[in-house]
């Protein structure tokens, strides 16, 4: 099969190897099944920047650059268009149109990918939304195009989108469930482990958004909520946070106990985040506080590479019970005390629950078996 993948790696080319991961791992998984892969990415001028984050030329940016050492680290067949020129790193424009009306495929991750010319020519297209519900909510409440239209299918990683317990809004589409793919040959587990359970996060996001009369927030949130969590437990909690130097949280957060590392360094790249979840102990982390209320049934596209890289995953439940096995590896809770009795459990056999890890991500995560069962769903 011929896939065409369109997403968003060089849209941020500053510490923010994980973001990077989020489409790469469409792209190999994709390429392990045997497909031919082509990724595709437009940007404008307004979005190019250098080192410093100061505007920048196509040519002369950080996103050019960093999309060129990794599309030769992974060998990749791929285009980075400039939307508003000529410019290109890859396939011209005019090439990637011809190639696309020759795939059978073009998946749309979170709908980066706008240019009608190219997307027009696909047999058939297919939308992945890697945030759900706030994805819904800005198109139903705000008016916002998400891009959806022009996709004969819809994915969703949030898992329970259209059951009666979720109130996220369908906007009259079928959203079929997708669970996040990971290359297992990319994150082989490696150890030992480290003392410290960590997590990759970004403070701030974006704003709020209301839906019926409930709001819908982001993570910062939720980690204020069990603030007082590392001095209720023994293990070591460390957050690779992206904060403004000037963030009010941030004063709070350090005298609770938080221990902080900066994303400049251990999410510099793909490799170096790759490296930080591989050295870890495990994860633990809230999730957007806007998951948690809308019961999405998200799953984090983090979490899964902690658990191919045999590392236990605790995380805050925004109704996975439905959709994957609870316990065993991937544990989830609902507040600080159910945090508490996680972290304690896993301790308690450590050894037991990474390996449980691992065959999970084995069982449920491989991109093989999740981008095959995309494809029999997308291509008829």
């Amino acid at each position: 099969m011929r896939i065409a993948v369109a997403g968003g790696l060089a849209r941020h080319p500053i510490a923010a190897g994980g973001y990077v991961w989020s489409f790469l791992q469409y792209v190999l998984g994709f390429r392990a099944l045997g497909c031919d892969v082509l990724y595709v990415e437009h940007i404008e001028t307004k979005d190019c920047i250098d080192r410093a984050w100061q505007p920048a030329s196509f040519g002369d940016s950080a996103n050019v650059a960093m999309f060129r050492t990794l599309i030769a680290r992974h060998g990749l067949d791929a285009a980075l268009l400039l939307t508003d020129g000529d410019a290109y790193v890859g396939r011209p424009r005019a090439e990637v149109r011809e190639w696309v009306a020759g795939a059978d495929l073009l998946v749309n991750l979170s709908g980066r990918f706008h240019l009608r010319d190219v997307m027009d020519g696909a047999r058939r297209r297919a939308y992945v939304d890697l945030d759900p519900g706030f994805t819904q909510i800005w198109q139903a409440q705000y008016g916002v195009d998400m891009n959806l239209a022009g996709h004969e299918t819809h994915f969703s990683v949030g898992l329970n989108l259209g059951h009666a317990d979720c109130p996220i809004p369908t906007l009259g589409l079928t959203w079929h469930p997708l669970l996040p793919p990971v290359v297992l040959a990319e994150w082989t587990p490696i150890g030992p482990p480290s003392a410290r359970y960590t997590t990759v996060a970004d403070w701030r996001g974006y704003a709020p958004v209301e839906w019926q009369g409930v709001w819908y927030r982001q993570k910062s949130d939720e980690f204020l909520r069990m603030i007082d969590l590392p001095q209720r437990v023994s293990a070591s909690l460390e957050v690779c946070l992206a904060i403004h130097p000037d963030e009010p949280d941030l004063p709070r957060l350090r005298a609770h106990g938080w221990q902080l590392t900066d994303p400049r360094v251990f999410a510099a790249d793909s490799d170096a985040y790759r490296a930080y979840v591989r050295g870890s102990r495990g994860e633990w982390s809230p999730a957007k506080q806007g998951y948690v209320v809308g019961n999405t049934g998200w799953v984090s596209d983090r979490s899964v590479c902690y658990l191919a890289a045999g590392r236990p995953v605790i995380v805050q439940d925004t109704g996975l019970a439905r959709a994957l096995p609870l316990g065993e590896g991937l544990l989830v809770f609902d507040d600080t005390v159910g945090a508490i009795e996680a972290l304690e459990r896993v301790e308690r056999d450590y050894e037991h629950h990474a390996a449980a890890a691992h065959a999970l991500a084995a069982e449920r995560f491989d991109a093989r078996q999740v981008l095959r069962g995309l494809l029999e769903i997308a291509v008829r």
